[in-house]
């Protein structure tokens, strides 16, 4: 029997190259952008699965509430609470704190010297949280002391190679020194946590002089690992005021998140998080593939007549129904195999691609279970969703009916609802892509209150400020390098924020408003092209300026200040005056809106020098390497452009446009097929009708308005949905933006003439083939 049915689908395929080959091509495009999307989605939710235990893990984060309704939710947390937790409530197994290395650190062994910022520091309970394999070492407790060191595997081969560093020492800006205690395994890259060491938290505290039993300092994630069952609700409910009960006047409420969502889900509830573009492009997934079946169907009954009197012939000499149906959903499934062989083939080749695209490492696993079971899946549904409507169709047609030429049309009106829906997919997809791009242009070419072009910075180390007046200086005298300065953090990255700040008149309601802070050289405002409203910026002229203030109009309006300049604001312990008010200028991404920012002096903050060049860059930069390795020979010179930091923004809006565009082509290339399905069948069921129309005088004109008229409004039934869907769908996403476009009707317009276009010339030369023919040749046999 199984012989039979292949010897028959083969015969069919040979028969019908050209049928064959479309219905083939259209079921492999959508099988592959579906593995594709599978293999991106799959990288996705694979991030810090590799962590023995990952359900017990969590991390700790903080809800600010202030008084104009915000809560502000951030992972820095105080210091004290990690081993607080753990102290205080039997759930908890394991706590630690983590905090980036502030700045870049000169490491030095092995006669060896690096510059390095990826460093971790860490409590010892780390590792008992966090599944890194350890390669040399002390396995159960790798900062077994406070003297020691953890190198990754790529820091320790870069100062040691391949031999065993352990015992050895590391050397930390020429004072510190740490006995290598273990290497671990590179973090794979699908980990949220990147590193190149890891440092205990008696370098913090020597090095930066920080005060660690601060519970009013926010600047350490804090991870939890549970004991196995704990009550997580139960220990989130009684966590929740634990740093209101230290600081009654506190507005933080604590928080845990399981740490498998650390990577996709935002804990802040006004932001979707990476897990959007997970479920958004699952859902383009799932239509492209369902276009794709659909387009199998329309091809498969469009061709009923020829396939009618195989049925009727089958009937006649004894076959069944039930053997039909499973002739064509054999058929189908073969036809997909064919596809799915075609699609991993296409899945090799575009992977590269796919990979810069989306910014991910990715590679096809066939031996993966998962792969294996979403392949299976994808066969099946694919197969039986695209068989299922032709195999009963077909096989019900009765052969004394057949034998007369009647034909059941009851089809026709299915095939076009797939058609809408195909065209209505496609054209929203279509205006999706269009407002994706046309607010990504919006949101770079917006004025953000600062120039941010021709702007050049240098991370510097901790130490750096003795020397940075001089090299200042020397900066300056380099032809086409305009003005510097220094700041603790550039305008793309401001990040320090504080409550407690006074000033004259603060009302109650004002208790709890959070400002942004930044500590800034002179020419800071100069050199980013900033507009000082009223007042002043730094200068020299006016002495140190060290216990100044400029703050934006966004801090202004919070303080109830019409002319600020000269009153006096006290910042933590520290009391000065006001001297300028700039202009709000976007110091985040203008999905979010203007803070209240507060700037001050404070040199010994400074880690990055700003440099505004001219417009001719390479030979500028040039000459500003020379310089920094004359004065620093030992430090590697690392720039960036302040522009395309600005546009890392971006990013993710600007890869999911990217892929809409890529996806939304696919998608009209196979409905394309779908209409062309579609017009095959009314070409195919109208030619005897053409015919006779001409023989009685009919016109070609006419003939050709009359079968474009009723594929004509089905295509714009198509539009209308997809105006009604894209409209919802954009508007519900670009309210995430605090600036962002209002959707014109032009695109709607764009978009619907451009499908009538596709359409037109898609069908266009089946028709003009069908109206040209000889109604002779077509009524030979009647």
């Amino acid at each position: 029997m199984i012989k039979i049915l292949l010897n028959t689908v083969i015969r069919n395929l040979y028969k019908q190259k050209a049928y064959s080959a479309i219905n083939i091509l259209g079921l492999a495009t959508g099988v592959t952008c579906t593995l594709l999307i599978l293999i991106w989605v799959n990288y996705e939710i694979s991030f810090d699965t590799y962590h023995k235990d990952i359900n017990r893990i969590y991390t700790v984060y903080e809800n600010q509430q202030y008084a104009d309704g915000d809560i502000f939710s951030v992972y820095s947390t105080p210091s004290p609470l990690a081993e607080s937790l753990k102290n205080e409530y039997p759930e908890v197994e394991y706590a630690s704190r983590m905090v980036s290395t502030w700045g870049q650190l000169v490491l030095s062994a092995n006669g060896k010297t690096i510059v390095e910022n990826g460093g971790k520091v860490v409590d010892p309970d780390f590792f008992k949280i966090f599944s890194l394999p350890i390669l040399y070492g002390n396995y159960t407790n790798p900062l077994e002391n406070e003297n020691t060191i953890v190198l990754s595997r790529r820091l320790s081969e870069r100062f040691f190679g391949d031999i065993d560093p352990v015992g050895l020492t590391i050397e930390i800006n020429s004072t510190y020194q740490y006995i290598v205690g273990a290497v671990v395994e590179n973090a794979p890259e699908n980990s949220s946590i990147h590193f190149d060491f890891f440092l205990p938290f008696k370098f913090f505290r020597d090095y930066w002089q920080y005060d660690l039993s601060d519970w009013e300092a926010n600047s350490f994630h804090t991870f939890l690992k549970l004991k196995d069952g704990a009550n997580t609700d139960y220990l989130a409910e009684n966590i929740r005021y634990h740093v209101r009960q230290r600081i009654p006047y506190s507005n933080v409420e604590l928080d845990l998140q399981a740490f498998d969502r650390y990577h996709l889900y935002s804990i802040n509830k006004n932001k979707a998080g990476p897990i959007w573009y997970v479920q958004v492009f699952l859902l383009v997934a799932v239509l492209i593939l369902l276009i794709a079946c659909f387009n199998y169907m329309n091809l498969a009954t469009a061709r009923s007549e020829r396939r009618a009197r195989e049925v009727a012939i089958r009937k006649v000499v004894g076959a069944q129904r039930r053997g039909l149906v499973g002739l064509f959903l054999t058929e189908s499934i073969i036809f997909t195999c064919i596809a799915l062989g075609m699609a991993i083939v296409f899945v090799e080749l575009l992977l590269p691609v796919f990979g810069d695209l989306t910014n991910r490492t990715l590679t096809l696993n066939p031996g993966n279970f998962k792969f294996l079971l979403a392949v299976v899946f994808i066969v099946l549904t694919t197969g039986v969703l695209s068989g299922s409507y032709p195999a009963l169709f077909l096989s019900s047609f009765l052969p004394i009916q057949v034998i007369r030429g009647v034909f059941r049309q009851d089809s026709a009106m299915l095939r076009k609802i797939l058609v809408v829906i195909q065209f209505s997919m496609s054209i929203a997809l279509f205006i999706c892509t269009c407002v994706i791009y046309k607010q990504l242009n919006f949101l770079q070419e917006s004025d953000i209150g600062y120039n941010k072009d021709n702007i050049v910075y240098v991370e510097m180390l901790d130490d750096f400020y003795d020397e940075y007046s001089e090299l200042k200086n020397e900066l300056l005298k380099i032809p086409g390098v305009h003005w510097v300065t220094a700041a603790n953090q550039m305008p793309v990255n401001f990040s320090n924020s504080t409550w407690d700040v006074e000033w004259p008149g603060k009302t109650v309601d004002a208790e709890q408003v959070l400002f942004q802070l930044s500590f800034v050289d002179f020419d800071f405002i100069e050199t980013f092209e900033m507009d000082v409203i009223q007042g002043r910026g730094f200068s020299k002229k006016h002495g140190e300026d060290t216990l100044k203030f400029i703050i934006n109009e966004s801090a202004a309006e919070k303080m109830g200040m019409v002319y600020t300049i000269g009153e006096e604001i006290t910042l933590w312990n520290y009391t000065g005056e006001v001297i300028g008010i700039v202009k709000d200028f976007n110091f985040n991404s203008l999905q979010v809106g203007v803070n209240p920012l507060i700037m001050m002096r404070n040199p010994r903050s400074f880690k990055y020098i700003g440099i505004r060049v001219g417009e001719d860059q390479e030979p500028i930069v040039n000459n500003i390497r020379k310089i920094w390795t004359q004065k620093f020979p030992d430090v590697p010179f690392n720039y960036r452009l302040l522009e395309e930091d600005f546009d890392y923004f971006y990013q993710a809006e600007s890869r999911m446009g990217k892929l809409f565009a890529t996806f939304t082509a696919i998608a009209f290339i196979i409905s394309c097929l779908g209409l062309f399905g579609l017009v095959s069948f009314v070409t195919e069921s109208k030619a005897r009708e053409v015919a006779l129309r001409k023989v009685f005088g009919a016109n070609v004109d006419h003939i050709f308005q009359l079968l474009y008229k009723d594929i004509f409004k089905w295509i714009m039934l198509s539009v209308a949905i997809a105006w009604v869907l894209s409209f919802f769908a954009m508007e519900w996403w670009l309210n995430g933006f605090a600036y962002r476009i209002e959707i014109g009707i032009g695109i709607f317009i764009l978009a619907g003439i451009l499908s009538i276009l596709i359409a037109f010339l898609t069908i266009y030369k089946q028709i003009a083939r069908l109206v040209s023919s000889a109604p002779a040749q077509v009524l030979k046999y009647e």
